[in-house]
């Protein structure tokens, strides 16, 4: 695809430019590495390196034109032609939505937001609309070992290829993950949403926002981005969605358990393998089979089943792909052994999160291990909230590396202990693989274990290594080598 530089500045406010404007330009870039010939170079400061100091290497790499903040005086390299914005990260979401023409405008777009639900959500909302919708969810982009850490919501270039590429291919939904970052960061801001959707709030992100209000107003933003043609879907039994309402102009649909909601679910029961309940919907009641455990995988399959109403989609119908759809990889993800206990493997990873899936578990086992640490270089006040939460609903627990990252591996650890209660049972066993093989060992009939916190995730980061791990996979090989399979 290209599009000429003037045509492209005709539409973006900018500062100043210095240079030709007649060229042709053949992509958008933020990362100076994905350069390619006459591509286009958005030089963007970040919270650990800033991206005009990699001009260079963008000017190198073929980059006909380059837009940052700073002075042309002050940019080190020579581009053949530079344009001075405001703002970078703006800039990034408009040029990209007029270099590919637009295309959010052509489809449904949905995005969902929340702390914890948001890919679920996403997954049984493709299987309500048919399967034909094109997903960027968490479990999009699975890469075995990527060179940077993985986001929910990816960049602004990216989220318009895909939907130019999906248009091209006839397709008529777009379902999108909507993380808080990629609200503050500007990553969706010219995405032309037709509906929203709302999980829940809990802790998480506080090491990026200063307050759990400051993290609820990014999530907000979502649905003050709708207008009145637009749907907004929101938890009735969560206590922001009164805040959302009050704040879009978006025809509301409430989807809840507790309280007065549209689209309902009673007579609900849980069971290991999945969750039976009553759908109530302006369009009728039916039964529903959800092959998700969980009591929250009700809230998700609400939120789907609201959205497959609003598309004109029949309620039988609706039903039936809820019913038909497959459980993801790291939720939940289940693994029966031959000794008469179970082990869970979940992404679980704040306080919210891991408090769902052990109550959850709880319903069904007499006792429960749980394996889990926290994450690195992120929100560490969680961490003894986590420890709060491993004393109250585990039995026994392991604390353990979760993705350390370049932070100190113990301190993580010692910060998880400040919150864990005096009687607590449980031992610290940094290398994350004996911390499972440990806690398989003590297994008994009727029991299970819960590892924590990485669910899908293909890695684990530990110094600044990228090392390739999964979670699913260890489990398997070591109830493998312990003949439990």
């Amino acid at each position: 695809m290209e599009k000429n530089l003037e045509e492209l500045l005709s539409d973006i406010k900018y500062r100043s430019v210095h240079g030709p404007v007649g060229q042709e330009v053949t992509g958008i870039h933020y990362d100076s590495r994905a350069v390619k010939e006459k591509g286009a170079f958005v030089a963007i400061p970040g919270h650990y390196t800033d991206g005009h100091e990699y001009i260079p290497e963008a000017v190198n790499n073929g980059a006909v034109v380059v837009f940052g903040e700073i002075s042309r005086l002050e940019i080190e390299g020579d581009p053949k032609t530079y344009v001075r914005v405001k703002d970078s990260r703006k800039l990034l979401a408009r040029v990209s939505h007029f270099f590919f023409d637009r295309p959010t405008e052509e489809l449904f777009v949905t995005g969902i937001t929340g702390t914890n639900g948001k890919t679920t959500t996403a997954h049984l909302a493709d299987n309500v609309l048919g399967g034909e919708t094109e997903l960027v969810t968490t479990l999009t982009h699975l890469e075995s070992l990527p060179e940077d850490e993985p986001v929910t919501t990816p960049e602004a270039p990216e989220i318009n290829e895909i939907a130019r590429i999906n248009i091209e291919r006839g397709v008529k939904d777009l379902v999108l993950e909507v993380s808080s970052h990629g609200l503050s960061l500007d990553r969706v801001t010219c995405v032309d949403f037709n509906c929203g959707i709302f999980t829940n709030l809990s802790r998480d992100h506080l090491d990026f926002y200063e307050s759990m209000e400051e993290y609820a107003e990014e999530k907000i933003k979502l649905f003050s981005m709708l207008t009145e043609d637009d749907s907004a879907i929101v938890n009735s039994d969560e206590e922001l969605s009164d805040r959302i309402i009050a704040e879009t102009t978006a025809e509301v649909v409430k989807y809840g358990i507790e309280g007065n909601a549209e689209v309902s679910a009673e007579e609900i029961s849980k069971t290991k393998n999945g969750t039976t309940f009553r759908l109530n919907s302006p369009r009728g009641t039916e039964d529903v089979h959800l092959s998700f455990p969980g009591l929250y995988n009700v809230y998700n399959a609400l939120a789907a089943a609201a959205l497959g109403l609003i598309r004109g989609i029949e309620l039988s119908r609706i039903v039936e792909r809820l019913q038909d759809a497959d459980r993801l990889p790291g939720r939940l993800e289940k693994l029966q052994l031959n000794n008469g206990s179970d082990v869970y493997v979940d992404f679980a990873h704040n306080p919210g999160a891991l408090k769902r899936a052990l109550l959850e578990l709880k319903d069904h086992y007499e006792k429960i291990i749980l394996v889990f640490g926290c994450g690195g270089r992120s929100d560490r006040g969680k961490r003894p909230e986590m420890g709060e939460v491993a004393t109250k609903y585990a039995d026994r627990f392991f604390l353990t590396d979760d993705n350390p990252k370049s932070e100190d591996r113990k301190r993580i650890l010692d910060e998880i202990e400040q919150g864990v209660g005096k009687r607590a049972d449980y031992e610290v066993v940094p290398e994350r693989r004996s911390a499972i093989e440990a806690a398989m060992d003590e297994l008994a009939p009727g029991g299970c274990l819960l590892v924590a916190g990485k669910g899908h995730e293909r890695y684990q980061v530990v110094s600044g290594e990228w090392i390739e791990y999964n979670d699913r996979e260890f489990v398997e090989e070591l109830a493998r080598n312990k003949s439990l399979i």
